[in-house]
């Protein structure tokens, strides 16, 4: 049976030896982790189903919220005519 759990001491902790079938690091309190797992461990607290959604949803709202703009684009490599060119121009 799946178990609903949270811990805050960080996410490595969390998934020490086990399966974690869905984790979450909450955002707004740091190395406070909610993951799914068949076995509860000590320092695990139960928590709802209820509470972890809402903790995915608060996180996909503060990672809308904070998205970087992509990088650019890398510059477009020559063309084996543009090479012509250019290294003629070096020859010159």
């Amino acid at each position: 049976m799946a178990h609903y759990l949270k811990r805050t001491d960080g996410r490595n902790v969390a998934g020490e030896g086990r399966t974690i079938m869905g984790v979450s690091v909450r955002r707004d309190i740091p190395d406070t982790v909610v993951f799914i797992a068949e076995e509860q461990r000590p320092g695990d607290e139960i928590i709802t189903q209820a509470v972890y959604e809402e903790t995915l949803a608060s996180n996909n709202v503060w990672i809308d919220a904070n998205r970087q703009p992509p990088p650019p684009d890398p510059e477009p490599e020559f063309s084996q005519e543009e090479l012509t060119r250019l290294r003629a121009l070096l020859n010159q």
